[in-house]
C-alpha cells in the first residue's frame, strides 16, 4: 500500500489527495492475492522528545487500515517506514533515535495485542531499508533491542517479526546480517528489496538523481539479463542455506516506476522476478499497488494488465 501511510506529513500527500479505501482491500482480494504490506512513516506522526507519543488520530487511523484489510481475509505486513531522520542525522544523534524508535514498537504493541491482532495474521517489520546513520553494526544492535523488547518486555512472544538489511535493504546486505540466537525460523522472516536493473525499474523516477538519463532503458529477457538476476537470488539462497537459518524469506520490495518503461518491459521483468523468487520459495509483495509503480490505476477504476498478468497468471 504504498505512498499512503508512510507519506511525508500526511496520508493524500503523495497520491493526489486519495486516501486508502475499504473498497481497495476487498479489490486486492478479489483478485487473488492474499496479503499487504502496509508502510507507515510513524516518525511524522510522534512527539520528538521522550515519550515520543503517536498521535492518537493517527494511530486510529493505521487500526481502521490494517482492520479493513483483515475484514477481506487479507494477512497484513505492518512496518515503520521512511524513518528518515534516524538515517540522515548525525551519528551522534543515532541513540536518540534508537530510543524514539523502541518507543514507537512498544505503542504499536499496545495497539495491536495478540489477542486482536492474531500472530497468524499480522507480521511486524522492524525497520524499512536501514543507511545512512544506520550502519551494518549499529542496525544489528537495534534488531536485538528490538527483538529483546516486542517478544519479551511487551510479551509478543508468538508474534513473527520480519527483519531486513542495512543498506538499503538489498541483498549484499544479508552478508553483515547478525542475528540474536532469539531469532529462529519459526519467528522471524528475513525481507530483501529487488529493484535491478535499477536503470530499467527507476528510469525516470523524479527522486532519483540523474534517472532522466535512464529513460528509453529496455529489460527484454535476454539469457545474460536474466542471468545476472538469477544470480542475485541464487545469492540469498545460499546464504539462508548457513547454520542455524533457514528462514521464510520475503520479497518485500520489486517493481518498476510505470512512467516511461515500456508496458511489455515491465510485465516481462515482473513476471520473470516473480517466477524466480517462486521457484526458490519465497513469499513476496509488489511495490506497489496504485502509485508511480502501481498494479492498479485508480484514475480508470482498471487494474493495469501487464502487471497483473504478471504477478497472478493464473487469475
Amino acid at each position: 500500500m504504498g505512498n499512503y501511510l508512510e507519506a511525508a506529513g500526511y496520508e493524500g500527500a503523495w497520491s493526489g489527495g486519495r486516501l486508502i479505501e475499504q473498497e481497495d482491500f476487498i479489490r486486492i482480494r478479489s483478485r487473488g492475492f492474499t496479503s499487504v504490506r502496509i508502510p507507515v512513516r510513524w516518525s511524522d506522526h510522534a512527539l520528538k522528545e521522550a515519550p515520543y507519543t503517536i498521535a492518537p488520530l493517527f494511530m486510529a487511523r493505521v487500526k481502521q487500515v490494517v482492520q479493513w484489510a483483515f475484514a477481506a481475509q487479507l494477512k497484513v505486513v505492518l512496518n515503520v517506514h521512511h524513518y528518515e531522520e534516524m538515517m540522515n542525522q548525525s551519528k551522534l544523534e543515532l541513540p536518540k533515535h534508537r530510543q524514539r524508535l523502541s518507543s514507537i514498537w512498544s505503542q504499536i504493541c499496545d495497539a495491536f495485542p495478540l489477542e486482536s491482532y492474531p500472530a497468524d495474521s499480522l507480521v511486524f517489520e522492524l525497520l524499512n531499508e536501514p543507511n545512512g546513520a544506520v550502519g551494518y553494526d549499529d542496525w544489528n544492535g537495534i534488531i536485538a533491542e528490538l527483538t529483546e523488547l516486542i517478544w519479551r518486555e511487551k510479551a509478543q512472544d508468538k508474534r513473527k517479526l520480519m527483519i531486513g538489511t542495512a543498506n538499503w535493504g538489498g541483498v549484499s546486505g544479508l552478508y553483515k546480517l547478525r542475528l540474536p540466537e532469539s531469532c529462529t525460523s519459526g519467528n522471524t522472516i528475513i525481507t530483501v528489496h529487488f529493484y535491478e536493473p535499477f536503470q530499467f525499474t527507476h528510469q525516470g523516477a523524479e527522486w532519483v538523481q540523474g534517472s532522466d538519463r535512464w529513460i528509453g532503458t529496455r529489460w527484454l529477457g535476454s539469457p545474460q539479463e536474466k542471468k545476472g538476476l538469477q544470480t542475485l537470488l541464487d545469492g540469498v539462497q545460499a546464504w539462508n542455506r548457513g547454520q542455524g537459518r533457514n528462514f521464510e524469506i520475503f520479497l518485500g520490495e520489486f517493481g518498476s516506476y510505470g512512467k516511461y518503461a515500456k508496458p511489455q518491459d515491465r510485465k516481462a521483468w515482473t513476471s520473470f522476478i516473480v517466477s524466480e523468487a517462486e521457484k526458490r520459495g519465497m513469499s513476496w509483495a509488489y511495490w506497489e499497488y496504485s502509485q508511480g509503480f502501481g498494479a492498479y490505476n485508480p484514475e480508470s477504476g482498471q487494474w493495469r494488465d501487464e502487471i497483473l498478468q504478471a504477478l497472478l497468471p493464473d487469475s
